[in-house]
């Protein structure tokens, strides 16, 4: 067995392996062990990909590294098939993502799972989801189990906590009381001073046609 990085022509067999887990459901996984993946979106992202194969170069693992922001970068999609189960594949499938990681001077790694048990054991620590950038809600809102049946949690290596250069994942229109029960007032490109929410006029965001 040996680690790589992906190639265009192991996305077949990689979406495979995923979405055999996803399908996968058991009492404690009633609505499958990981998200589903399409063609496209593995075609689109081959290169956030290491792989685990044999000496056929069939694909009998696979973990991904998305830069998501600025100094943040997801690691998604990690599945190790049965055949190599049980050998710390799985580990070392992450540890590499997190070397990638390292490399690209990436500080903060999150992960959005259902296996915590498992991430635990590597030093990463729960975090709130509402910290992480909007664009990372995005894609939820394209899965599945949006609103429905998630049973994700998010989590950081060492608990690092992602740089506030975003707008928070909350409503634009947002209600004062809303934004203050989420401690939403940090320095942000549009707030620097953290003195101001950053949903207000004052910040360059048009107002609701009944302020």
């Amino acid at each position: 067995m040996q680690l790589r990085k992906a190639k265009n022509s192991d996305v077949p067999q990689i979406r495979a392996l995923i979405n055999e887990m996803a399908a996968r459901t058991d009492e404690d996984y009633k609505h499958g062990h990981m998200l589903p993946r399409s063609l496209t979106e593995l075609y689109e992202h081959v290169r956030d990909y290491t792989v685990m194969v044999d000496e056929n170069q069939r694909v009998l693992g696979c973990c991904a590294l998305h830069s998501a922001w600025d100094g943040l970068a997801e690691l998604k999609a990690l599945a190790v098939d049965d055949a190599a189960q049980g050998n710390g594949w799985g580990r070392k499938l992450v540890d590499a993502a997190l070397g990638e990681a390292e490399t690209l001077g990436i500080d903060c790694v999150f992960t959005l799972t259902n296996k915590d048990e498992f991430f635990k054991k590597l030093d990463f620590h729960y975090i709130d989801m509402r910290k992480l950038p909007q664009r990372v809600w995005s894609e939820c809102t394209a899965c599945p189990k949006f609103m429905v049946a998630c049973d994700e949690v998010a989590m950081t290596f060492r608990g690092a906590q992602p740089k506030q250069t975003f707008i928070p994942a909350v409503g634009v229109h947002a209600s004062p009381a809303a934004r203050a029960a989420l401690g939403i007032v940090a320095p942000g490109p549009m707030n620097p001073d953290a003195s101001r929410p950053p949903f207000g006029a004052q910040n360059g965001n048009a107002p609701r046609n009944d302020e």
